[in-house]
């Protein structure tokens, strides 16, 4: 599974999408329309009715393709944030060049000013060593390859996973070996301090994305994690774009472990809030992999429950497991794929949650 965020160089110039083994939809509370090349789905719209949306998008900039709409709606159609993801049957490029590929669009909109909560960027000039100074260039010159670099890290001794994901993209495996060799040597304390310190003061969107990848190789602090979702809140896209697939990369191998979230309250509140909703679904991902504690797990959702509720309303499959496999976790409870029934059980969680 492939997200694909940042620009690289992609057949049919597919960019800003993602790209995800995906089932057929089945009922649901969200809006679903016939779009221009296959079914598309609305979340999360309060003021606006999906028909209304899309007649809006097409009819302000008819020649952008839809899966680049956010842009649209963020800057001529007042939404505070939005995200859309694309999802195929497969993802061979094969597959993809094909007439058969007809995708399944999800469109999130966050209307709500309030519930969008970026980051201050730092805005000091930290001094890197030489080896940082060759991966901050990098990212400068080639991030599409640097940020799969990052995601595929820890698959690196998986010849056959690796091809699988970066031809699809159109990246050489080969143009990846001498970047994980840099990663890999990036890998002593001081290393993880020095990432720690630039994601939280540097002003420089390219260190900043080089710090990102290089906290790679500490998954095992927790404060790594609690770093990469901060940083997916960073308002610069690229910088995001390196944490999310340092965290994708992080699921696909199965590097995860127990991580006691308290630390990260507020970026995690702001994130299932709908800052940044193309993060949303990697995040949901992230806190079930993590094992996120019940009883914070309870306090956040009951903060920051809105979003989250209707991706479980959802007709596409794939895109309400996620929020449904975090609630059943933190509940302990399986309501199914029930808004309601769910909103009912935040409602009668006890006072102090």
């Amino acid at each position: 599974m492939t997200i694909l965020r940042y620009p690289m160089t992609i057949p049919r110039s597919i960019l800003y999408m993602a790209i995800l083994l995906s089932a057929t939809a089945s009922g649901g509370t969200s809006q679903v329309l016939a779009g221009p090349r296959g079914p598309v789905e609305f979340i999360g719209l309060k003021r606006w009715s999906a028909p209304e949306l899309l007649e809006a998008i097409q009819r302000i900039d008819p020649d952008r393709p839809l899966h680049a709409c956010a842009i649209t709606m963020k800057s001529q159609l007042g939404f505070a944030d939005a995200a859309v993801a694309v999802h195929y049957d497969s993802y061979s490029v094969d597959f993809l060049m094909s007439d058969a590929a007809e995708p399944y669009t999800v469109i999130v909109g966050v209307e709500d000013r309030a519930r969008v909560r970026y980051r201050t960027p730092g805005s000091e000039t930290l001094p890197l060593p030489e080896r940082w100074q060759a991966l901050k260039s990098l990212a400068e010159r080639n991030f599409g390859t640097l940020v799969m670099a990052a995601e595929m890290f820890h698959s690196r001794h998986d010849p056959e996973r690796v091809q699988e994901h970066v031809e699809v993209v159109g990246i050489d495996p080969a143009d990846l070996d001498p970047i994980w060799g840099q990663i890999e040597a990036m890998d002593r304390e001081r290393d993880r301090l020095l990432a720690r310190a630039l994601l939280e003061r540097d002003e420089s969107w390219s260190s900043r994305a080089a710090a990102a990848v290089v906290l790679v190789n500490f998954s095992a602090h927790d404060t790594t994690w609690h770093d990469l979702v901060s940083t997916l809140i960073h308002p610069n896209a690229r910088v995001q774009g390196a944490a999310e697939a340092v965290l994708r990369g992080l699921l696909k191998a199965e590097r995860h472990r127990s991580v006691r979230w308290t630390g990260a309250w507020e970026p995690l509140s702001a994130l299932l809030d709908g800052t940044n909703p193309f993060a949303f679904q990697v995040v949901l991902r992230v806190l079930v992999a993590t094992e996120i504690e019940p009883e914070f797990g309870k306090q956040l959702i009951r903060e920051a429950s809105d979003l989250l509720l209707a991706h479980v309303g959802a007709a596409h499959e794939k895109t309400r497991e996620t929020a449904m496999d975090l609630l059943t976790m933190v509940s302990g409870e399986d309501l199914g794929a029930e808004p309601d029934a769910w909103s009912e059980w935040l409602s009668g969680l006890p006072d102090g949650f």
